[in-house]
């Protein structure tokens, strides 16, 4: 079985305008909310990254092992674009075996590692995450 991805969702349902703004150009125009956030990747980067989820989700946390996925921390890992004048990065965190939920998308315009400030974003909506996961369980 393959893996699946989502786009990470607040309390109410809601996915952030800076996340969906990377990624509003994969929903169908009769699926987008009203006043969709103007979208951040160009067509060709829209496409090379459904490969790149694809490639992720066929290979799960084996494609660590590949150039576009890394884990940076715990239960976050980085997925890179290739081939993007952008440099966009996506952090990703598993939440059941087989799924991946995107959680923050930045554009990185250095050359070092990941900056703190780039994953905050993403360490503070995994927190609000495992809460959830936490008060559904009880």
């Amino acid at each position: 079985m393959s893996w699946t991805w989502k786009l990470y969702e607040d309390e109410n349902g809601d996915i952030p305008k800076d996340l969906l703004a990377f990624f509003i150009r994969m929903i169908p125009p009769q699926e987008q909310p009203e006043n969709p956030p103007q979208p951040v990747l160009s067509t060709s980067e829209t496409k090379r990254l459904q490969i790149n989820l694809g490639y992720v989700c066929s290979k799960g946390l084996a494609s660590l092992n590949s150039g576009i996925f890394e884990k940076l921390e715990d239960d976050l890992y980085e997925l890179r674009m290739t081939k993007s004048e952008h440099n966009p990065r996506f952090i990703l965190t598993t939440v059941t075996p087989k799924r991946f939920v995107v959680l923050h998308a930045f554009m990185k315009k250095y050359d070092d590692a990941i900056k703190d400030k780039d994953k905050q974003p993403a360490r503070t909506r995994l927190n609000e995450l495992t809460h959830r996961k936490t008060d559904e369980e009880t």
